[in-house]
């Protein structure tokens, strides 16, 4: 029994009201979302606020104009950009045709729209595969208002792969909520961290990758801390100091900077650095925390497997302008195929981290750890 199809009525003014309404509220939530935060005892209890309510259509116009203009942040949301669908205002209901990239399954594009039409009040009256293509009709109680069709494309969404490092992490409270994050994150340990092989075991236990977070010498008068890689030091003091901070930190992949605007740029301190990782098969991660640093061209003339950081994602602790760096970092990996995005243990961090990855996933990125973005 087909479904009744009824004239509409289009009423401009609310309809432009509406519209308005939708693509306002569609853009606050993307760029802001306020996380709750409550610290109790010693243990902080960080998680994203629940989604804002969308708009709820009282009637089949209503739900007609808020599927038609509310698609747009829809596909976005899968990574279909705008030149991938059309949008077809008919006499007795709507009709969207959208290219659903190689690289994102039918199921998953019907399962997102049909979720986005139930939000706003709709239901699919019915859906029907035939030779590849997907027809989802919906619409309000018994009537028909949009018809949607799917159709595979060559084309693949432009994604990458990106790895997030979170810096200076040592044991803390907030450390079992960075690693109980699912995405897959590296975590550079301070080998001076009194916890740091527990911390290190606790990384390795939920699938997280393990770096050492080597403190180096700085220009200036800021401190690394004890046993820091300083230029003064005599050559084997700076071997026995290197392979300490290794057997203090199990089960890494590598070593990044901490600090070491001073020593990054020194060829003597950097080959002695890098000769240890070589001996073990380490990486090098270069946080570039100066532009005069010479080490990983050096890593690179050593054939030791090295890579450059791309972006510092929270120099401002502020949850909504890391959340923002992070579409900064997906930009680039969209681009160049990947990217590196370095962070702390800072709760702005994890806030900004649980409310935006699981955003770019659906569009399409994938998190890696960051040994498997290199050669």
């Amino acid at each position: 029994m087909s479904k009744r199809l009824v004239k509409r009525q289009h009423h401009p003014g609310w309809h432009l009201a509406l519209s308005g309404l939708l693509l306002g509220g569609a853009t606050l939530f993307l760029l802001y979302r306020p996380a709750a935060e409550e610290w109790t005892s010693d243990l902080p209890v960080i998680a994203s606020a629940d989604a804002p309510v969308p708009y709820q259509a009282a009637n089949a116009d209503q739900l007609a104009e808020v599927l038609y203009a509310g698609i747009d942040s829809a596909l976005a949301d899968l990574g279909i950009g705008s030149a991938l669908y059309s949008k077809h205002r008919q006499e007795y209901f709507d009709r969207i045709e959208v290219g659903v990239p190689a690289d994102l399954p039918l199921a998953e594009a019907n399962l997102g729209i049909s979720r986005f039409v139930q939000r706003h009040g709709g239901q699919v009256l019915s859906a029907s595969e035939r030779q590849g293509q997907v027809e989802i009709r919906s619409g309000f109680g018994e009537v028909q208002t949009t018809v949607f069709i799917l159709d595979s494309v060559a084309e693949h969404r432009r994604t990458g792969n990106i790895a997030i490092v979170i810096d200076d992490f040592a044991d803390a409270p907030i450390a079992a909520h960075f690693c109980a994050i699912p995405q897959s994150l590296t975590f550079s340990i301070l080998p001076i961290a009194n916890q740091a092989p527990a911390l290190a075991e606790r990384v390795r236990t939920h699938g997280h990758e393990v770096l050492v977070h080597l403190p180096m010498e700085s220009q200036g008068e800021a401190s690394a801390g004890a046993h820091a890689i300083l230029v003064g030091l005599k050559d084997e003091e700076i071997r026995r100091r290197v392979r300490r901070a290794l057997q203090n930190v199990p089960h890494a992949r590598g070593v990044n900077n901490h600090m070491g605007s001073k020593a990054t740029a020194n060829e003597r301190v950097m080959r002695l650095v890098l000769s240890e990782l070589k001996s073990r098969k380490l990486l090098f991660l270069d946080s570039r925390t100066t532009a005069s640093s010479v080490a990983y061209q050096l890593a690179v003339d050593m054939d030791i497997r090295a890579i450059n950081r791309d972006l510092f994602i929270d120099e401002i602790a502020d949850a909504q302008t890391i959340q923002g760096k992070l579409w900064e970092l997906a930009a680039i990996a969209a681009q160049a195929g990947q990217a590196i995005g370095v962070g702390h243990n800072r709760r702005e961090t994890l806030i900004a981290l649980l409310a935006a990855l699981p955003q770019l996933e659906k569009r399409g990125f994938r998190f890696v750890p960051v040994s498997q973005l290199l050669p």
